[in-house]
């Protein structure tokens, strides 16, 4: 089924993003974390896409619809040609997938610049217009900021992409992590402005420690609120500041909820304790269904 679909069923869905493990030793804490959160009947996932372990990536998507009968999206970036990114594609399509998160891709150092594969497909906008132009019948997300991305020049600039992701013929949006409501409401009401009705997912993401936050939000450009950095700073240890982060995106989920998002997307890092924490209050509140 089309993500874009259970989208728009008229109540909230919960999903989660998985990422394909890199070696042998992540296998079992990503296996453990799936089994813990399928579950709680997720309405679908996502799985990351690694130049380096994009076979794992499908292997996942396509097991996770088998084996636990969950609505999987692959993630796809432009690190690949335009004749791989066909072949990639056609796979998915023999496979069952039935949809697709087009996105960019981020570099493969954090100090390096992302290298597009070919002139066909550099940006988001591209892959999107790639998968529409050749017929493929998947459902395409593509992501989008609720603040400006450190590599963008302005927010403007970063409205402009979306918009053309959107007119490319993607079906659905989800933001990159954000821990101030107002920006996602904000970006919500300027996409309706100008005529964008898809449905935009919030993507949320505890905040897991100290030195996790810096990294998170030097990739994301998501920005901290004073009082939530003010009362991570008091924390004496990164157990403390994980609880707090526990309590925080409770907060925020609740508040989105309570405006009427189409789901909250939670950015696992392939672990399950915080988002089993924030599901169980939700439903103690009565904001999700048991």
């Amino acid at each position: 089924m089309r993500i874009a679909e259970l989208l728009g069923r008229g109540r909230p869905t919960i999903s989660f993003e998985f990422m394909a493990p890199r070696d042998e030793t992540e296998v079992d804490v990503l296996e453990r974390t799936i089994a813990a959160l399928a579950g709680h009947a997720p309405d679908w996932v996502s799985v990351t896409y690694r130049l380096r372990t994009g076979d794992k990536t499908l292997e996942l998507v396509t097991r996770l619809k088998r084996q636990y009968h969950i609505e999987a999206m692959a993630h796809l970036t432009c690190a690949n040609s335009a004749d791989k990114t066909r072949q990639i594609l056609n796979w998915m399509e023999r496979e069952g997938v039935a949809n697709v998160l087009a996105l960019r891709g981020d570099p493969q150092d954090s100090n390096e610049h992302f290298v597009p594969a070919g002139p066909e497909l550099m940006h988001g906008s591209d892959l999107v217009g790639f998968v529409r132009r050749n017929g493929y019948g998947f459902g395409i997300g593509a992501a989008c900021s609720t603040e400006k991305h450190p590599e963008s020049p302005d927010l403007e600039q970063e409205f402009r992409y979306m918009k053309l992701k959107v007119d490319s013929g993607a079906d659905f949006l989800v933001t990159q992590l954000f821990f101030d409501n107002r920006f996602y409401f904000d970006l919500v009401e300027r996409a309706r402005q100008a005529g964008i009705s898809v449905p935009i997912v919030p993507g949320l993401m505890p905040v897991p420690s100290r030195r996790s936050l810096a990294h998170m939000t030097a990739m994301s450009g998501a920005t901290v609120p004073d009082a939530l950095q003010h009362a991570i700073d008091e924390q004496p240890d990164d157990d403390a500041v994980r609880k707090l982060g526990v309590q925080h995106c409770i907060a925020q989920c609740a508040n989105l909820l309570e405006r009427g998002v189409p789901g909250l997307h939670f950015y696992t890092f392939n672990r399950a304790r915080a988002p089993l924490e924030i599901l169980a209050a939700l439903r103690g509140q009565q904001l999700i269904a048991s």
